[in-house]
């Protein structure tokens, strides 16, 4: 048992320190980038398979205290959930769009350099899919459960998360709070409003992947809104 305790902490450590903060920390003290080029290094391919190692040990039962319950219905049964939450994302970035282009905010990513080669579209679009399952597995799938668990253990004083603190609204507030934060602050890259618009987004993939107990629905609408992104970016400018 105090070797599954230990991986646990080992993952939850790995995670807050060097996926999760360092990149925050590097975004406040490193320059500035007013220009990005839309290739992706090899650290976001290796971020996505670390992800899915620890999506994979997560159903596995290696990485927190209760099961992941996964629902294996048709789509269709979420379709209405899913289009929910693709609409906000929309929605949120046309709305802070206009607002960075009506009121002058800007302080983000100016310019997107595209590809010029065909190897560099294909790290373009498997960067985009890769990014998009790091962030769900790590910022909607993992870190909202592990800051619960570990705040239960605190605040009870025991080994195992008793089932009426699981049921405690104001920790679950906390804990998903501080996840929708820390991906919020992982976005300041993009400018202040892109730092809302990551909160408002993140909050709606969230909310999905808790009605569908599903981790694929969130993630292909987050990786189907990026996709789309781009591609706006690509034609109009």
């Amino acid at each position: 048992m105090s070797s599954v305790r230990n991986f646990k902490f080992f993952v939850f450590l790995y995670v807050l320190l060097f996926l999760v903060i360092a990149p925050i920390v590097f975004q406040f003290f490193g320059e500035r980038q007013e220009a990005v080029v839309a290739y992706y290094p090899f650290v976001v391919f290796l971020n996505g398979g670390i992800a899915f190692l620890i999506y994979y040990f997560a159903l596995k039962g290696r990485i927190f205290e209760k099961p992941v319950i996964r629902e294996k219905k048709p789509f269709f049964v979420y379709s209405s959930s899913a289009l929910i939450s693709f609409g906000v994302l929309c929605l949120s970035s046309v709305i802070f769009e206009s607002a960075s282009y009506f009121f002058r905010i800007g302080g983000g990513i100016q310019k997107v350099i595209f590809p010029s080669s065909f190897l560099g579209w294909v790290n373009f679009f498997f960067g985009v899919i890769f990014a998009a399952f790091f962030e769900e597995v790590i910022y909607r799938f993992y870190l909202p459960r592990a800051f619960r668990e570990i705040l239960q253990k605190r605040l009870t004083g025991k080994k195992k998360a008793s089932e009426k603190m699981f049921d405690n609204q104001r920790l679950s507030v906390f804990c998903e709070g501080l996840a929708l934060l820390l991906f919020g602050l992982g976005h300041v890259y993009l400018g202040f409003l892109g730092f809302l618009n990551a909160l408002v987004c993140g909050a709606a993939l969230r909310l999905c992947m808790i009605k569908t107990k599903s981790l694929w629905i969130p993630f292909g609408i987050h990786a189907v809104y990026n996709f789309l992104s781009f591609l706006i970016v690509f034609l109009l400018f």
